[in-house]
């Protein structure tokens, strides 16, 4: 059964959910927010797509609001509550908390990985004043129920590896809103973790996903990466 909507059932059973932590070397450390909310349509999920801008490695790509850990963030809850408000305005609290996903990994390259991300879910029961950074080109509330339709699949060619090609999901084609990478292996991870399928991709796709941080980028790429990690 797909998710189009999540109910008190299953807010419990992320609550209760104990993630799978992880802490393999990575060159970057960061956290995101995973915000949901109930519309019209069923419950939806905040996306920003990122500003383009030629010194940032993810730009125009759609994310989470998240970014890197600071020294001065005590968790990486935190730091994804700070980065939610810096970059969309969002006043995430303790009591809008929901539960943590598994934590992911990007890309390998010489046994080291690009970044490691820790996801948050967060459902506030009021509204958000949103309002994006500089580093935000747009904000949209994507209904999980986008996810259900097969329809709206897509795939693209890996932009730092052209040699993956990799599963992805339209939004928005006039925008270029493409949902891929992390985001979607983090949102396939919330309907795993609800027992829900995802009609989006199918179980071929959904393994490519899961496998993509055990590949190993060739050195070209590698030094390539790096200097877009050490700019970011």
């Amino acid at each position: 059964m797909g998710l189009r909507i999540i109910d008190q059932k299953q807010l419990q059973i992320l609550r209760d959910y104990q993630p799978k932590h992880r802490a393999q070397k990575s060159l970057m450390q960061a956290a995101v927010a995973m915000i949901l909310r109930d519309g019209e349509c069923g419950t939806e999920v905040l996306l920003m797509q990122r500003a383009y801008h030629p010194r940032d490695p993810w730009s125009g790509q759609m994310a989470f609001p998240g970014g890197k850990i600071d020294p001065v963030d005590k968790t990486s809850k935190a730091a994804a509550i700070r980065e939610a408000f810096e970059e969309v305005g969002a006043n995430l609290t303790e009591q809008d908390y929901v539960g943590q996903l598994d934590d992911l990994y990007g890309l390998k390259m010489d046994k080291i990985f690009t970044v490691h991300i820790a996801c948050f879910v967060f459902k506030p029961d009021r509204d958000l004043n949103l309002v994006g950074n500089e580093e935000v080109a747009d904000l949209v509330w994507m209904p999980l129920a986008h996810l259900q339709d097969r329809a709206n699949a897509h795939e693209m060619v890996h932009p730092t590896d052209p040699s993956i090609v990799t599963p992805a999901v339209m939004i928005n084609e006039h925008k270029s809103q493409i949902l891929w990478g992390l985001s979607l292996r983090m949102l396939s991870n919330l309907n795993t973790v609800l027992g829900c399928e995802m009609a989006v991709l199918n179980q071929e796709q959904i393994k490519i996903l899961r496998d993509i941080e055990n590949r190993e980028v060739s050195p070209d790429i590698a030094e390539s990466i790096e200097a877009e990690m050490r700019d970011a």
